[in-house]
């Protein structure tokens, strides 16, 4: 999902697999690993996309698909 942010582009949420990626504004591809839904529904709704995702972001476990341009 295409989101209105200077950080992120774009976030697409598994609620089976509860995994989150997140494709960053510089071109870099996350995966978040073991995201409660709520938490993604968070950063759907704030107001700031990306001050919520570094909010609720801090300490998850992750993977690095593609580094930044």
């Amino acid at each position: 999902m295409r989101v209105d942010s200077s950080y992120i582009r774009s976030l697409d949420y598994d609620s089976v697999t509860r995994r989150l990626v997140v494709i960053f504004q510089d071109g870099a591809k996350i995966v978040y690993h073991q995201i409660h839904p709520r938490t993604y529904q968070a950063i759907l709704e704030a107001d700031s996309h990306g001050e919520k995702f570094h909010e609720l972001m801090a300490n998850k476990r992750y993977t690095v698909i593609k580094e930044a341009a």
